[in-house]
């Protein structure tokens, strides 16, 4: 199979992932969505359909998720919602103290990907409008607080590509990024100050694991009018953030002492 058969695979699943595929996507839906020609799309759609990551129903012939996919997801559920669970009422006190929009995200290799969030209960609300940006990574403080503390080769993996350029003040220069970085790791926060929504504030503290190294990161957005005009606002903000961020970093030294036991 080439490399660019290899890519139009991969094309056609994330178009399952990012669609409501619960009803089936008919061929000339995806081709017409990817610009695939209908007979080589039909013959990779097979392959796909023998493999498992996809099957066609008999009586309408549209195509959904196949059952190997959802293998998958078993398997990211196991290791990851223990992870989420414990963290979950930790965002919780940050959206009650708040009422602000809350973020807990962490990278898979160099994409930056929600794990959990929850929405803002003020009648004025930021939107979540990054939750499929998985390059905003220098443009959020959900990204930047763990870039922060990334070793020089994980952060020259994650930044080798170009910076996109979301609004007037991302930040996209990479040795001036380099030096926000430096600055947040001595502060042991960060921020996003309309570099990546405009009229948004964001305040981000890393989670450290038992190695310490940041395993995510949780943030709490904010309608920079709100920060601008009160400053108490932005210290609440900072204090609750950073007290989930402690308390949900104590997972590790729990999950470490289970490990421990179970070796005994």
């Amino acid at each position: 199979m080439s490399v660019k058969s290899i890519s139009k695979t991969m094309d056609t699943l994330d178009y399952f992932l990012e669609s409501d595929s619960s009803k089936g996507i008919s061929l000339k839906e995806i081709c017409d969505h990817l610009g695939f020609k209908k007979s080589a799309a039909h013959h990779m759609l097979a392959t796909i359909c023998d493999k498992g990551y996809l099957y066609q129903d008999l009586k309408s012939k549209k195509y959904f998720l196949g059952s190997k996919l959802k293998k998958f997801g078993e398997v990211i559920d196991l290791n990851a919602n223990s992870f989420i669970n414990f963290a979950d009422p930790f965002l919780k006190k940050i959206n009650d103290a708040t009422g602000e929009a809350v973020h807990l995200a962490s990278f898979e290799g160099t994409k930056l990907i929600t794990l959990s969030m929850l929405e803002s209960t003020h009648p004025v609300r930021v939107d979540h409008g990054f939750l499929n940006k998985d390059n905003a990574f220098h443009a959020t403080a959900s990204g930047k607080a763990m870039l922060a503390y990334m070793s020089d080769g994980s952060q020259k993996k994650i930044l080798k590509n170009k910076l996109e350029k979301f609004t007037s003040f991302t930040i996209t220069n990479i040795k001036q990024l380099s030096e926000e970085l430096k600055k947040i790791k001595k502060n042991g926060f960060s921020t996003d100050d309309e570099e990546f929504q405009p009229g948004v504030f964001c305040v981000g503290y890393p989670i450290f694991d038992n190695e310490n190294k940041p395993f995510a990161s949780i943030s709490c957005s904010s309608p920079k009018f709100k920060i601008t005009s009160d400053k108490k606002y932005l210290d609440k903000i900072k204090n609750s953030v950073k007290f989930s961020a402690l308390e949900i970093g104590k997972y590790f030294k729990q999950t470490r002492k289970k490990g421990d036991k179970h070796a005994a």
